[in-house]
Order: structure tokens, then C-alpha cells, then sequence
């Protein structure tokens, strides 16, 4: 368990270094430093290890000690499109202040410096599932466009 433990330990710490370059691209500073700091309390550090760094499958107990994890992580950081939803039947959202709606884009754009160091804009999804403000919506659309504009512009630059 201890190996278990160290290893998303490790992780945790990549992750957040990938999230502090990307955030730090766009003046998000603190928001860099302070990024998925609840991934270190134990109602979430510990179901993470069972889930990903065990060298095993876990139980239906463990199964839904991580489930309720997620959820915690989601409802304790304002980069998930989830901590915004008021209504999942209705599918309806607040407005997701721009520094969140950023901070989440970093957070999507660290999993690809994870897988190779390159950003990979198919990284960067919007999807129907998420339930978002309609505004909060467009300017994720925006952002997305944006990126991909300025990848373009590189690349044939």
C-alpha cells in the first residue's frame, strides 16, 4: 500500500506541475499553486490510491469510496463544470466565472504535457454531457476556437 501511496503521490505532484506551466501561460498564478489541492485529503487521496495505484481490482466498497471521491473532488473545485451545476435533470448551470472556465482548460491541457510533453488540441473537448450556462458555454467555444486558431498559426507559421 505504501508503494501504492507514493505513486499518486508522484502523480499528484506531475499533475499539478502541468496544470502550474499551463495556468501560468495565462496569469492564472495562484490558481496554478492552490489547483486540485483537495486531491491531498484523505477522503480523496486514499480511494485514488485503491482505484489507480494498486496493483489490483478493488471491491464494490472501494468502488464506491472512490465514486464518492470524484464527486467530493468535483464539488470542492470550481475548475469542474460539475461544481456549476445546479440541476443535473434540467441540465441547468451557473455562469462559470472566466478564471474557472481557464483553470479548466489548463487542468484538460495538462493530460496532454502528461502523454508526451506536446498539448494536443483534441484534448480540448466540449461535449453535450457537460451541463454549462449558456454563456459559460460560448465562452468555452471561444477559448477552444482560440487554441486552435493559434496552433494553426504556429504550425503553418
Amino acid at each position: 500500500m505504501l508503494k501504492a501511496c507514493w505513486r499518486n503521490l508522484l502523480y499528484i505532484i506531475e499533475h499539478k506541475v502541468n496544470v502550474l506551466v499551463e495556468c501560468w501561460r495565462v496569469g492564472l498564478y495562484l490558481q496554478g499553486i492552490t489547483h486540485d489541492l483537495s486531491k491531498f485529503h484523505p477522503n480523496e487521496f486514499m480511494p485514488y490510491t485503491k482505484k489507480f495505484f494498486l496493483d489490483r481490482n478493488i471491491d464494490s466498497y472501494d468502488e464506491m469510496k472512490w465514486k464518492h471521491a470524484w464527486l467530493h473532488h468535483q464539488h470542492k473545485n470550481k475548475h469542474h463544470w460539475e461544481y456549476w451545476v445546479v440541476d443535473p435533470n434540467q441540465k441547468l448551470a451557473l455562469p462559470m466565472p472566466r478564471k474557472y472556465l481557464l483553470e479548466m482548460v489548463c487542468d484538460w491541457r495538462s493530460f496532454s504535457r502528461r502523454w508526451g510533453r506536446k498539448v494536443r488540441l483534441s484534448n480540448l473537448k466540449l461535449t453535450e454531457k457537460m451541463i454549462l450556462h449558456p454563456e459559460t458555454r460560448d465562452a468555452l467555444e471561444m477559448v477552444i476556437k482560440n487554441e486552435r486558431e493559434a496552433e494553426f498559426k504556429h504550425t503553418i507559421g
